[in-house]
C-alpha cells in the first residue's frame, strides 16, 4: 500500500564573495577556448576579481591564472573555492577554501563558503562552526544566520534553528527564505498556525518561490482544507515543474481521492523528475494495479523492492498486483513476507484472507479477514475501491 513520507524542506544557500555571487548551482566544467586557458595577467584579474557578470569556467581559468603567479593569493583562492563547489568538486572547493582561510582568517566570506562546503558533504558540525565563525566576523550578514539554522535542523536542534531564522529575519525583515525555512521548521514540530503565518509571508515576500507555496499546501491538506491545498500544489508546481515532492504529495492526495489517474500523472511526474526514491515507485505500483496495469506494477514494485528491499509496504502493494493477476500463491508469500515484518498491516491481512479464501482455505480467510477487520473496520470499502472484493 501506498506509504506517506514526510515532505523535506529545501535548503537554498547562497555564498557571496567580493565580486563573486554563488548561487548554489553545481555545473559541469566545460572545456574552455585557447583564449580563456591562457588569459593576460589583466584578464586573469578582471575574470577572477571582476564585478561583472563573469561566467564560472572564466571565473575559474582567471583565479587559476592569478594563482599561478602568485599562490599565496587569499582572494583568488577563496572565488576559486566557491566555484570548484559550484561545480560540485567539493574536495577541490575545500582544499583551496582551507588555504585561504590559513592566509585571511579574518575573510567572512571565505568562512561563510566553506560552511555551505561541509553543509554539501553532510558535515554539519563543522558548517555550523564555519557559520559561527563567519557570524563573529560579521555578525549583520542574515545569510550566516539562515544557513546555520538549516545546519541545526538537519541535526534535529529546533530550538537553536529558530533562534537562528529568528535573527536572520531581525536583521532582514523581507527575507522570504529565511521565513520559509522557519515557516518549514513550525510545520515539521506540529507548529501549524506559526508555520502558516510564515508562509504567508514568505510568499508575500516572494510571490515565485514554489516551494513556499508547497510547504503551505501540506498545511491546508493536513488541516483538512483539500481545496487549498490542492490550490498551493498547483502554484507550486507551476512555478517548479521538477519539484517532485509535490509532485508526490499532491498524487498521494489523488490517490486518497480515488482519482488514480491524475495520480498517476504526478507519480509519473515525480518519477521523471527524481527517481531516486522508492516510496514513489510503490505509490505507482500500488496504482497501476488498482487501475489493472498489472505487469508495469509489478515492475515498478520490482524497482521499489531493488531500492529498499523487504519493504513491508510494498510488499504489499506487489502482492495486491499478484492477486488481481491469480497468481495467489505469490500473493499470500508476499503478504506473508509483509506481515512478517510488519504484523499490524490491515490491508496485507485482508488481502491474504481474500487469497486464501481463493485457494479454498475458508478458515485461514476468516481469520485473516476478522482481524483486518478489527484493526480497521472500513477495509473492505478500501478494497473495493482496487476492484478486489
Amino acid at each position: 500500500m501506498v506509504s506517506a513520507r514526510q515532505s523535506m524542506k529545501y535548503n537554498h544557500k547562497a555564498g557571496i564573495r567580493a565580486g563573486l555571487c554563488a548561487t548554489g548551482t553545481a555545473l559541469i566544467l566545460l572545456a574552455l577556448p585557447a583564449a580563456a586557458q591562457s588569459p593576460s595577467p589583466a584578464q586573469a584579474r578582471q575574470w577572477c576579481f571582476g564585478t561583472d557578470k563573469v561566467g564560472d569556467d572564466r571565473r575559474l581559468a582567471g583565479c587559476s591564472a592569478v594563482l599561478q603567479a602568485n599562490p599565496s593569493n587569499a582572494l583568488a583562492l577563496a572565488n576559486r573555492g566557491e566555484i570548484f563547489r559550484r561545480k560540485g568538486e567539493t574536495e577541490r572547493a575545500l582544499a583551496d577554501l582551507n588555504r585561504a582561510i590559513d592566509l585571511d582568517p579574518k575573510d567572512a566570506i571565505a568562512w561563510y563558503n566553506r560552511g555551505i562546503a561541509h553543509d554539501d558533504l553532510g558535515d554539519r558540525d563543522h558548517a555550523i562552526a564555519d557559520y559561527t565563525s563567519a557570524i563573529r566576523l560579521k555578525p549583520g550578514d542574515p545569510l550566516y544566520y539562515n544557513n546555520r539554522g538549516n545546519s541545526y535542523i538537519d541535526k534535529n536542534d529546533y530550538a537553536q534553528a529558530l533562534a537562528d531564522y529568528g535573527q536572520a529575519i531581525k536583521l532582514d525583515p523581507k527575507f522570504a527564505l529565511a521565513y520559509f525555512n522557519r515557516g518549514t521548521a513550525y510545520r515539521e514540530h506540529g507548529e501549524a498556525d506559526r508555520a502558516l503565518a510564515d508562509l504567508d509571508m514568505s510568499i508575500r515576500l516572494d510571490p515565485n518561490y514554489g516551494p513556499a507555496y508547497g510547504n503551505r499546501a501540506r498545511i491546508f491538506r493536513d488541516k483538512g482544507d483539500r481545496t487549498r491545498a490542492f490550490a498551493d500544489f498547483g502554484k507550486s508546481l507551476q512555478l517548479t515543474p521538477n519539484n517532485d515532492r509535490d509532485a508526490y504529495a499532491r498524487a498521494n492526495m489523488y490517490f486518497d481521492d480515488h482519482d488514480y489517474a491524475r495520480a498517476l500523472e504526478d507519480y509519473d511526474r515525480a518519477i521523471k523528475a527524481n527517481a531516486s526514491y522508492s516510496a514513489v515507485f510503490n505509490a505507482r505500483c500500488m496504482t497501476r494495479a488498482i487501475v489493472g496495469r498489472l505487469q508495469e506494477a509489478l515492475a515498478d514494485c520490482e524497482q521499489s523492492l531493488r531500492m529498499r528491499p523487504n519493504d513491508p509496504n510494498t510488499l504489499d502493494s506487489r502482492a495486491l498486483a499478484h492477486l488481481k493477476l491469480g497468481n495467489l500463491d505469490a500473493a499470500i508469500a508476499d503478504y506473508d513476507a509483509a506481515l512478517s515484518a510488519k504484523p499490524e498491516l490491515d490491508s496485507a491481512l485482508y488481502g491474504r484472507g481474500l487469497a486464501k479464501r481463493k485457494t479454498g482455505d475458508a478458515d485461514g480467510a476468516g481469520r485473516d479477514i476478522a482481524a483486518a477487520k478489527a484493526i480497521n473496520a472500513g477495509i473492505a470499502d478500501v478494497f473495493a475501491h482496487y476492484g478486489v472484493e
